[in-house]
């Protein structure tokens, strides 16, 4: 039931920036929306008023309490926005978890949610991943001392993780390249739209348009074929799509074969992303940040002495969480949210009318003064016990937060903390000098212009000198 959470007293409404009709502060948030939402938010407050967006109204809430309040205290009041409600998106994704709403939604993640945080699925799942970063570590270490693009070859990597995770298939198969060539036009497809304030209808036949279909299509042929042969096999596979089709509802009920394809779709859009966005940004600060990337050696000197991590090894990697915890507060993957509350609300003291767009902005939150200390310094040690003491619940939102929180956030973790274990253990990546590195913020925040490093081994003795000291 939806909490009308109003006091009749209350109407104070809050300020923002000079807006126009229908359009609000779209043309400047869209011309630079970190440096715009960043800029509000320190000006205006906690919750900013962005003007109208076509028949709502626009608010920014950036304050832990708001945010505590919009996806934790009062979440039933609130439901995804207007991008997930688009019909390419909803295309491709169709009723599974990412864009599922009320007692569907509930249904749904009660399902899913052993898998992604059972310690047996998560422990089969290790030996999963650093078989295929194995072979990635093969690749490169034939190609010494040459330059590559860090945040295309982890985009390739984390895709290939989830696919063989998902559906069990060889990561160097004729399918698994051609899933993943289809999803870069499903990624090119909604980054140029993601902004757009007007977008051509799928049943125009543009050629951009005709390119997704193709894609929505190849990706359908072979989860639908895979999901058919599956069902007839006798064979044991320890991956989501057999749990998804062994599955069962409290009333004994299973999915049907379009939920099954439209969880692994759901499932692949968010399983992916996060992990590779993140991981280009964490070799990035390492490469420019010496005594942290000494630091990171030491501990896996001590936890590993250059052998492959195990299940058992993920709890005592505590400085490497450090690192990508911290990656992920300077750069969060998603980097914004937006929903709509159904009911009128109060949030931080402000009146919020029912039927409002309201934008959380992890980016913003993850950045604001009065909550972290030098919020532009890369400090992993700020993720110790001590200095995490006390800090806000919604102060840091990688992986949203509240019951809509992502599930594979113990998922893209783990695969992060093996692939910066292994590869560090054998290699140090450097940023190709006078590269320019910016910021992208038309779907994940990337980097712009890819993220070129050369491989340099490492010696041997770096693998032991700690363990010898």
């Amino acid at each position: 039931m939806v909490k009308q959470s109003i006091s009749p007293n209350v109407r104070k409404t809050p300020s923002g920036p000079r807006s126009y009709p229908i359009i609000g502060c779209f043309p400047q948030m869209a011309s630079n929306p970190l440096q715009f939402l960043t800029n509000a938010a320190r000006e205006y407050g906690d919750v900013v008023h962005l003007g109208p967006i076509g028949p709502q109204q626009l608010y920014l809430v950036t304050h832990p309490d708001g945010v505590k309040h919009i996806l934790l205290d009062n979440f039933h009041n609130y439901v995804k926005g207007d991008n997930f409600k688009d019909k390419d998106f909803t295309l491709l994704v169709g009723n599974g978890l990412i864009n599922s709403e009320g007692d569907a939604w509930r249904r749904q993640r009660r399902l899913l949610q052993p898998a992604f945080h059972s310690r047996q699925q998560i422990a089969a799942m290790v030996s999963l991943m650093t078989n295929v970063i194995e072979e990635l570590l093969e690749q490169w270490r034939s190609i010494e001392n040459t330059q590559i693009d860090v945040a295309a070859e982890m985009l390739e990597l984390s895709q290939k993780i989830v696919i063989k995770a998902l559906l069990s298939l060889d990561p160097n198969s004729s399918e698994t390249a051609q899933i993943i060539q289809a999803w870069h036009t499903v990624l090119g497809f909604h980054t140029d739209r993601i902004w757009a304030f007007f977008k051509v209808p799928l049943s125009v036949p543009t050629p951009k348009n005709v390119r997704f279909l193709q894609a929505v299509e190849t990706i359908n042929t072979i989860v639908y074929r895979l999901i058919r042969e599956r069902r007839q096999s006798s064979n044991d596979y320890d991956d989501l799509l057999s749990w998804l089709i062994n599955a069962r509802h409290e009333s004994g009920e299973g999915l049907s074969d379009e939920l099954v394809r439209d969880e692994i779709v759901a499932l692949f859009v968010a399983g992916f992303d996060t992990s590779a966005t993140s991981l280009g940004w964490v070799w990035y600060m390492l490469s420019q940040h010496p005594n942290v990337e000494s630091k990171l050696q030491e501990e896996l000197a001590t936890v590993l002495g250059g052998r492959t991590p195990t299940y058992e090894d993920i709890p005592n990697l505590k400085y490497t969480k450090m690192v990508i915890q911290e990656t992920m507060r300077l750069y969060p993957a998603v980097w914004i949210l937006s929903m709509t509350n159904v009911a009128d609300d109060e949030i931080c003291g402000y009146h919020i009318p029912a039927g409002s767009m309201i934008v959380l902005s992890p980016f913003v939150t993850h950045h604001l003064p009065s909550i972290w200390e030098n919020p532009d310094k890369f400090d992993p040690e700020r993720w110790s016990p001590e200095r995490s003491a006390g800090r806000p619940w919604a102060s840091y939102l990688p992986f949203g937060g509240g019951p809509r929180q992502c599930l594979g956030d113990v998922f893209v973790t783990t695969e992060m903390q093996l692939i910066i274990a292994m590869v560090s253990q054998h290699l140090r990546l450097k940023l190709v000098p006078g590269h320019p590195v910016e910021m992208d913020t038309r779907l994940a925040l990337r980097s712009r212009h890819g993220l070129p490093m050369t491989l340099e081994p490492r010696k041997s003795r770096e693998l032991t000198l700690q363990n010898v000291e």
